[in-house]
């Protein structure tokens, strides 16, 4: 049986060897795609290009900057030595999303 994170689960602390093998890797793409889909409302394919293009624009592997926004949108702006440049990234990118304010129904 594969490895699906066992006691230790996905979370936003794991280091670069985690997220670069295997199923863990494609778990925090999807996660990344996830908060995406949820924070602007647009298709799942409109979510991986914009992770895409930002790894692209910040020339960092798209893992690193998935790994990034799903730390940005757990922890905050709890700072990560190995990612470093990824996070400041994302802050860069997405920062504003979780700023706005939520809405709520009346």
């Amino acid at each position: 049986m594969g490895s699906t994170g066992g006691n230790h689960g996905m979370t936003a602390t794991w280091g670069p060897a985690q997220i670069s093998s295997g199923s863990t890797s494609g778990r925090i793409l999807d996660t990344a795609r996830g908060i995406l889909i949820a924070l602007r409302r647009c298709p799942s394919e409109t979510a991986f290009d914009e992770l895409h293009s930002v790894a692209q624009r910040h020339r960092l592997p798209i893992f690193e900057i998935s790994w990034a926004l799903v730390h940005l949108a757990v922890e905050g702006s709890t700072p990560c030595q190995s990612f470093v440049d990824a996070q400041t990234a994302a802050r860069r990118e997405w920062s504003q999303l979780f700023a706005q304010p939520t809405m709520t129904t009346a």
